[in-house]
């Protein structure tokens, strides 16, 4: 099959479109002809470094994407689900099924564990992808390959973050910060969806302002140094909910931002991942912080859902083949793109 591989960390030009082994499902799995797949900071990260997934005996050729959408090829056996022609999207996050929370049936993001597609096994830069039976979700019809493909990572993240944890709803005021990323755009369009008042901080103008078209109310600078007065403002009071993608910048200025009894969902530390912040405002306030990586299987489940009923509409920014796929990276990795950058297979 064709697929996008690298045979070491680095930059984009490690890429190479190469002819590599098909994989053949083995019991309980499913084998998945690829239709679209979309690019994450995690895939550009990864691809980099190895971004702490990999030590120095990671086994070369590798396949990225941790996004997927397409068609069943073959069923191992033992698979009931879905049979070859169904139309699915890939759920990225593969539980063990063995591990204290597994057996306890606790959320798949606890599995001790864990594996991400892309990461720790091939992913969806290829034509065919083989993921266990669990992880693949049925496609109506209503949601094409390209917008399924933009769910599993970014809009998992934010839906996991926002329904799952938060319980954001009507009379929420969110704030999300880093709501120009593709997880920002994302938890924006969660958060509306859900009946709240949304306001939106990031740093690029040309993309602040086109967060207007996806449900925010007011769309702040991060270079105005006055920027947590500029939220409350926007509001006319403080957060209920906060949605971080940044990590740092947002918990210096935290107690400015919430109110009393507020709920934050942390995703991620593009500002920086040690933190400065006041516990004692915090407890007295009683404000309950979730830190969670990815999301549920259900959270995929519902994202679907919303988009085959016409309520949610992933932002695509541009399609790419897949043997464009280092320009697709650089694209991402230069910041100027607003929403998910797809890659048809």
């Amino acid at each position: 099959m064709r697929a996008m591989v690298f045979r070491s960390f680095g930059g984009p030009e490690v890429l190479e479109l190469a002819e590599v082994p098909r994989p053949q499902p083995r019991p309980g799995e499913v084998l998945v002809r690829v239709h679209a797949a979309s690019v994450n900071r995690l895939d550009i990260e990864f691809r980099q470094t190895g971004f702490g997934f990999a030590g120095p005996d990671f086994p070369f050729p590798h396949v990225g994407g941790a996004d997927a959408a397409g068609v069943v090829e073959e069923v191992g056996e033992g698979v009931t689900s879905v049979r070859p022609g169904d139309r699915v999207v890939v759920f990225t996050f593969v539980t063990c099924g063995q591990c204290p929370a597994c057996l306890a049936r606790r959320p798949e993001n606890t599995c001790q564990s864990y594996q991400l597609l892309g990461i720790h096994r091939w992913g969806g830069y290829a034509e065919y992808v083989c993921v266990p039976e669990r992880n693949v979700v049925p496609l109506p019809d209503e949601v094409g390959f390209e917008a399924a493909s933009c769910l599993p990572v970014s809009y998992v993240t934010a839906w996991h973050g926002l329904v799952n944890r938060a319980d954001v709803g009507p009379g929420d005021r969110v704030v999300v910060m880093g709501a120009t990323s593709a997880t920002g755009i994302a938890a924006v369009q969660i958060a509306a969806l859900r009946g709240a008042r949304v306001v939106g901080v990031g740093r690029s103008a040309w993309k602040l302002a086109r967060l207007r078209e996806v449900g925010v109310e007011g769309a702040v600078s991060l270079l105005d140094e006055k920027w947590p007065q500029q939220v409350c403002a926007a509001f006319g009071g403080r957060a209920t909910v906060l949605f971080d993608t940044l990590g740092r910048t947002t918990w210096a200025h935290i107690h400015e931002l919430l109110e009393r009894g507020a709920r934050v969902a942390v995703c991620g530390r593009t500002s920086g991942v040690e933190l400065s912040t006041n516990l004692l405002w915090l407890y007295r306030n009683v404000t309950t912080v979730h830190f969670y990586l990815s999301g549920q299987r259900r959270d995929l489940e519902a994202a679907v859902a919303a988009v085959a009923r016409g309520l949610l509409r992933p932002v695509i920014h541009q399609v790419y083949g897949l043997e464009e796929l280092a320009e697709a990276q650089r694209a991402v990795d230069s910041g100027e793109t607003f929403g998910k950058v797809v890659v048809r297979i």
